[in-house]
């Protein structure tokens, strides 16, 4: 009974942030995606709050919350062309999801793979980002950011892969010659 009562009191409270927040700016335009999410903060909630089983629910809690927020940051800026590239964050919330189970039920390698999720999810988004804003969508193209660092920003990742590279390969060397 008292789990239940702190999960209800936890989702007023965020349910009267969010209203408040709502009340602030034009609720009928930017409300609308807290359908979604106050349903996946009510599962990350259930996840934390309940018993060792309802753990498996930070998973389906941290995608569905993770939507709602993008849905909800989307909707602010009226920019839902980044869908083409936000589906890396869903990728990431899963990831994360399977990170705070680990979390939970003390599964130290269920939290690993975790991270490892949300590490792959968190580089798609970034790269199919870049992708689409520098190329395809042509917002920053013109601007310096276009001009000067997606140029300088290729010629650093080069370097860093080219002297990696060369490193390992004089390490290699390196023991090749003590083996001998």
């Amino acid at each position: 009974m008292r789990n239940r009562n702190q999960i209800i009191g936890i989702v007023l409270v965020v349910a009267g942030i969010l209203v408040l927040m709502g009340r602030m700016a034009d609720a009928g335009s930017i409300g609308w995606p807290l359908f979604v999410l106050l349903p996946g903060v009510a599962l990350l909630v259930w996840a934390f709050l309940g018993r060792e089983e309802a753990a498996t629910l930070a998973i389906p809690g941290t995608i569905v919350t993770t939507i709602g927020l993008i849905l909800f940051v989307q909707n602010l800026g009226d920019y839902f062309q980044s869908w083409s590239y936000a589906w890396g964050l869903i990728v990431s919330a899963v990831g994360f999801g399977v990170f705070l189970q680990g979390a939970i039920t003390n599964d130290h390698e269920r939290e690993r793979e975790g991270m490892r999720v949300v590490t792959v999810g968190l580089v798609l988004f970034t790269a199919f980002g870049a992708f689409f804003e520098f190329f395809v969508f042509d917002n920053w193209a013109g601007s310096w950011v276009g001009r000067w660092l997606l140029p300088l920003g290729l010629i650093a990742a080069g370097l860093v892969l080219w002297m990696r590279r060369g490193r390992e390969s004089e390490r290699e060397g390196g023991r090749g010659r003590a083996g001998s």
